[in-house]
């Protein structure tokens, strides 16, 4: 037969467990809502400090060329294309655009080990690098990574 202390004793060893539990759950949540706005604080100094979140802001060497950060804008959001093509779509947003002058920032953009020549459905054609890619999920906060192998 129990003594009403040890039931005592077994009841508040239950609530601890249940607290601990809760106390554990509540310590979990408030790590990601302290991850998130860590975060969103990072996103508004680079925002701040660059004036976007594009791509082109994880490659501070062509930040004072606009026709090399508009090119890196374009490889992300086609993904790979030709010299035409980029020419077509840089013609689009900027207005104006030269064959000649996106052949020669691509060459640029491939020394700075930016963008890789690939094969495309016309043949050459051009793609940022993966390790470019997942230097901007990195800074942006989003735990994508591109496999170095494919």
């Amino acid at each position: 037969m129990k003594m009403p202390e040890d039931q005592d004793i077994e009841k508040l060893s239950e609530e601890v467990k249940t607290l601990r539990k809760a106390l554990n759950e509540l310590m979990a949540s408030f790590e990601i809502v302290s991850r998130l706005a860590e975060n969103y604080l990072r996103l508004i100094n680079i925002y701040a400090q660059y004036g976007g979140l594009g791509i082109d802001v994880v490659v501070p060497e062509i930040r004072h060329d606009p026709i090399a950060r508009e090119i890196v804008r374009i490889l992300f959001d086609l993904r790979s294309a030709n010299i035409s093509q980029i020419t077509q779509e840089l013609k689009r947003r900027r207005g104006k655009a030269s064959r000649n002058t996106v052949r020669e920032k691509i060459h640029h953009l491939i020394e700075l080990n930016v963008v890789e020549e690939v094969d495309g459905e016309k043949g050459k054609a051009y793609a940022l690098r993966k390790e470019v890619l997942n230097k901007w999920f990195d800074l942006i906060g989003i735990p994508i990574k591109f496999d170095q192998t494919e």
